[in-house]
């Protein structure tokens, strides 16, 4: 890619994506912790909310049935 260039997505590649939605009751605990991290956030912006955030990533990683060495290659590279 040039310097300056924006990478082009195109529809076709969206629709690959492997996009999963739990039923009403499975979003219930992700509902449940991004409210708990907004209040946390709205008492104090530098509130440490990185425990909750851990526990939606494992809520994801079951979601998708991720394996051990699948969690592995994420969690890497989000650093």
């Amino acid at each position: 890619m040039e310097h300056g260039k924006q990478p082009q997505i195109r529809l076709e590649d969206i629709k690959t994506l492997r996009i999963k939605m739990p039923n009403a009751e499975g979003q219930t605990p992700f509902v449940e912790d991004a409210k708990k991290i907004l209040a946390a956030k709205a008492r104090d912006a530098s509130a440490d909310t990185s425990a909750l955030e851990r526990e939606i990533d494992q809520l994801v990683y079951v979601l998708y049935d991720l394996t051990p060495e699948e969690i592995q290659i994420v969690e890497g590279a989000a650093k």
